[in-house]
């Protein structure tokens, strides 16, 4: 009688003369199994089509062979910055290495906490998460391993990030040291909306009391600040810069989070005829491998996501391995460019 449907490793088993238990070394563990039993094994399971369940492997196992990444936004919106890529690289090296595969995990239905409850892996990257963000609590209930970054170093759990308001703080005073009295600082998207009642991001918080610091040693000086929030899309900050651009009273200072939204700058204000610094000076996070291309090349926070996704998924596999790890603060500079001058206006 012929066969039907996906074929088992009992099928498997019998057509090749031996126990589950030696199909089952063939694909897990094949030195533990004579040269000859394997081949005969992979022969067969080639000619039946057999395909061992991923699913099944890893519920006898009780290992994945996969980290998750979960991403604090929608996968649609937080791929716009090209900030994740490089994070993602880091992490997708030392992934290789270990011979693992990356599940990236977006919030289900707008809620952060739902995608660790329905995630299949060994330990997860979290990605933005504030230190009181529920999220911590469902991992430590799932026995997850996982590692934040840019989480602050004021939690219990392993971070890897930089001192973001020494850095922030640093970076507004290039902008008031040049004399900038008219400022407009992008912000991030706040994550409360997606993070159930956490509150925003720790990078969020820590960048604004940067700022804050800074204009505190300014406090005589009549400095104004509008905050924009325009999240890490280029689109957005494009639509946005025209009309901070165009107000008759128009910023001389831009500080952006990030990259991205110092791209959306430049774009309007080459739209605008405006120049980079003469017009307008621009300041911000990250120093991507493309912001190269810009003239001037904006002056920046240099903390490469490469490194830093390297550094997560280093960590992460201590823990996995059962090893010691630990958070880690990154070094950061500032690298200064020729985008920022003294104001005309």
């Amino acid at each position: 009688m012929k066969r039907t449907g996906r074929p088992t490793i009992k099928d498997l088993a019998e057509q090749a003369g031996v126990s589950k238990t030696a199909v089952s070394f063939a694909f897990n563990s094949p030195e533990r199994i004579s040269k000859g039993t394997y081949e005969k094994i992979m022969a067969i399971a080639q000619e039946l089509g057999y395909v061992p369940d991923p699913v099944a492997r890893g519920l006898a196992r009780r290992k994945t062979q996969c980290i998750g990444i979960l991403l604090p936004q929608s996968i649609a919106y937080v791929f716009q910055n090209p900030y994740i890529t490089e994070l993602l690289r880091g992490v997708g090296e030392v992934c290789e290495k270990e011979n693992f595969s990356i599940l990236v995990l977006s919030p289900l239905e707008g809620i952060f906490t739902h995608a660790v409850y329905n995630a299949v892996v060994d330990g997860v990257i979290i990605l933005g998460a504030a230190s009181a963000s529920e999220v911590h609590q469902v991992c430590r209930q799932r026995g997850l391993a996982y590692v934040t970054v840019d989480a602050g170093f004021s939690g219990d759990c392993i971070n890897i990030g930089i001192d973001e308001e020494a850095a922030s703080y640093q970076l507004a005073h290039i902008l008031l040291d040049a004399g900038h009295r008219r400022l407009c600082v992008c912000t991030l998207q706040p994550l409360s909306e997606m993070l159930e009642s956490s509150g925003d991001s720790e990078t969020i918080r820590h960048r604004r009391q940067g700022i804050q610091r800074a204009l505190e040693d300014y406090q005589d000086s009549g400095v104004e600040v509008q905050y924009l929030e325009v999240g890490t899309s280029y689109e957005g900050t494009l639509s946005a810069a025209r009309i901070i651009l165009a107000q008759e009273n128009r910023p001389t200072g831009i500080f952006c989070m990030a990259d991205v939204q110092a791209y959306g700058f430049y774009g309007a204000a080459l739209e605008m005829g405006l120049s980079i610094p003469k017009d307008v000076s621009v300041v911000t996070f990250d120093n991507l491998p493309q912001s190269q291309l810009l003239h001037p090349r904006p002056t920046a926070v240099d903390q490469p996501g490469f490194q830093k996704g390297w550094l997560a998924a280093t960590e992460l596999f201590k823990l996995l391995g059962a090893d010691e790890a630990q958070s880690v603060v990154m070094d950061f500079q500032i690298l200064k460019t020729g985008s920022v001058a003294s104001p005309a206006l």
